[in-house]
């Protein structure tokens, strides 16, 4: 695959693309159409940017599905659905593949993916983006995967996968114009009132529970970013049992918006603590927990050398999305989960 390619959806990951997503390709289809297939709501139905609509899924969510974006890509539709999935239902999938073909991309921050792929209303490709070992015979539009899949960043691979089969580049511009965007409705057989009612319940008790994140949510200042990698770093370490002196120098001055030399010395005591723990890398034949264990302590380390990041913004996406990777449960996913949404409120308030 093209260096270049690689390195343009890189920087959209990194610069635009930064909560979870669900991208869906579809040939010859209309916008219209396929927002009707993801279960739009007419009376959430406007011209949107796909920071607009970033916002608007946050605003709709529980209580909805979310919200998508839809607009013409050559002749291909890109859907696309901030913390959303509806594009990449198989049953969904199939109907929007009814003239044509359609990819769907998804992942979100509990390192869940998926890549599904459709053609004239038959699924012929499902697999988990984040686990390529476990593919299977690949349709010949997917071709391209087996180089991609060895990429470093499956969000990157996904998306790169999405040009080499519509040869259409999906570009800052487009996703910064207006497009068709709406409020969506998951299909009734996979939600009912009683399940969203208990979701917002159980989430304003965990709101309750976690002060700090709830006064963010109420107090989203871009002023407040340190802060956001402060408690990511924190949970990182909780759910690892990473405990030691530096990963609690670590967090104690980030939420004190320390200053670039106090950065600087942590980032190298936190460098001296990755090197550690290379070193101690288990055997191949370690039991299973034992290397399931380093491992969680490894991806603490990602996350901690994130989130002191010299750019306070930068290094509270980068530490939102290396904390993805790592086993969150129910507590840590809804304290992740929402400090995204306050991260994406900050950005697009600036």
């Amino acid at each position: 695959m093209n260096s270049e390619v690689l390195a343009h959806y890189g920087r959209l990951v990194e610069e635009t693309l930064t909560v979870p997503l669900c991208i869906t390709w579809v040939e010859d289809l209309p916008a219209a159409d396929a927002l009707a297939a993801a279960g739009r709501r007419e009376d959430g139905m406007g011209s949107r940017t796909y920071a607009e609509t970033v916002q608007a899924a946050y605003d709709a969510i529980p209580v909805h599905a979310g919200a998508a974006l839809a607009g013409a890509l050559g002749e291909w539709t890109v859907l696309v659905e901030p913390n959303g999935f509806q594009g990449s239902r198989p049953d969904v999938l199939t109907g929007l593949s009814r003239r044509g073909r359609a990819l769907s991309v998804f992942w979100n921050a509990n390192g869940d993916g998926q890549l599904a792929y459709a053609e004239h209303g038959r699924l012929l490709a499902v697999f988990d983006l984040f686990d390529p070992e476990e593919l299977e015979e690949l349709p010949a539009a997917l071709s391209a995967w087996t180089e991609l899949a060895e990429q470093d960043d499956p969000r990157v691979a996904g998306l790169a996968l999405g040009e080499a089969v519509t040869r259409r580049r999906l570009e800052p511009g487009w996703l910064a114009g207006e497009h068709m965007s709406a409020v969506l409705d998951a299909p009734q057989d996979i939600v009912d009132t009683s399940a969203v009612d208990q979701d917002r319940i159980d989430h304003l008790a965990y709101l309750a529970e976690d002060p700090r994140v709830a006064d963010l949510v109420a107090n989203p200042d871009p002023g407040r970013t340190r802060e956001i990698a402060a408690l990511l770093a924190e949970t990182a370490c909780e759910l690892s049992g990473l405990d030691m002196p530096v990963t609690r120098r670590v967090v104690t001055s980030l939420a004190q918006a320390p200053g670039p030399a106090v950065l600087v010395e942590l980032r190298d005591e936190v460098r001296h603590l990755s090197e550690d723990l290379r070193a101690q890398t288990p055997a191949a034949d370690a039991p299973p927990l034992t290397i399931e264990h380093w491992h969680a302590r490894f991806m603490a380390v990602q996350v901690l050398e994130a989130a002191l990041g010299e750019d306070a913004k930068a290094a509270a996406q980068d530490a939102i999305w290396r904390i993805g990777m790592m086993r969150l449960g129910d507590r840590g996913g809804r304290r992740v989960g929402t400090l995204m949404g306050v991260l994406e409120q900050m950005r697009t308030s600036t």
